[in-house]
C-alpha cells in the first residue's frame, strides 16, 4: 500500500507577493490620480474666480434707472439732436438762392420732426410772390412747396402781399428717397 499523505491543516499558504506589490501599486497610483485631480480642480476654480473678478472690472456698470428729470433732459436732447441733423444748410440755400428784391424773408420756422419749414415774408406785389413761389417749387431741394395763406397788407404804404409758405425737404442720403426727413 501506499502511505497516506500527511496534509497538514494549519501550515500557511504561501503569500502572492507580486499581486500585494501589484495591488499596492495601484493604490498608490490611484490616490497620486485623485490628488492630482483635486488639485487642478482647485486651480481651474482658482483661475475662474480671478478671470471673472478681471471681466468684471471691463463691464460696464449695470443701466441705473433714470429721475423723471433725467428723462425729460435725454427727451429734449434727442429732439434736438433730430433738429440738427436735419440739411438746414441746403433749406436755407434753396430760400436764399430763389430771392428776389420783391421779397423780404421775415420769420423761418423750422419743424424737423415734421420735416418742414414756414417762411412768412412780404412781396412788393401777388407776382413777385408767385414767381419767387414758382422758383421755390422748381428746386430739387425742396418737395410740397404750398402757398398757405397770403393777404394784402392795406394800411401799410405800398400794399404788400405778406405770405407764409410750407415746404418740405428731400430726404439725407439713405434714408427713403422722396420722403421728408423726421
Amino acid at each position: 500500500m501506499k502511505p497516506v499523505a500527511q496534509l497538514d491543516f494549519l501550515a500557511h499558504p504561501p503569500r502572492p507577493w507580486a499581486g500585494v506589490a501589484l495591488s499596492s501599486a495601484t493604490a498608490l497610483l490611484l490616490v497620486t490620480a485623485a490628488l492630482s485631480c483635486w488639485q487642478l480642480e482647485q486651480s481651474n476654480r482658482q483661475d475662474t474666480a480671478l478671470l471673472n473678478q478681471r471681466s468684471a472690472r471691463l463691464l460696464p456698470p449695470p443701466p441705473r434707472k433714470l429721475s423723471e428729470t433725467e428723462r425729460v433732459r435725454l427727451a429734449q436732447a434727442e429732439r434736438v439732436s433730430g433738429e440738427l441733423r436735419a440739411p438746414w444748410s441746403d433749406v436755407l440755400a434753396a430760400f436764399d438762392e430763389h430771392g428776389q428784391p420783391d421779397i423780404g424773408l421775415l420769420k423761418l420756422e423750422p419743424d424737423a420732426k415734421a420735416g418742414v419749414v414756414r417762411v412768412t415774408g412780404h412781396a412788393r406785389n401777388t407776382s413777385s410772390l408767385f414767381a419767387y413761389l414758382k422758383g421755390l417749387e422748381a428746386d430739387p431741394r425742396l418737395v410740397q412747396v404750398a402757398l398757405t395763406t397770403h393777404q394784402t397788407e392795406r394800411d401799410t404804404p405800398g400794399q404788400p402781399v405778406r405770405f407764409i409758405i410750407q415746404a418740405g425737404w428731400l430726404a439725407a442720403p439713405g434714408a427713403a428717397p422722396g420722403k421728408a426727413v423726421s
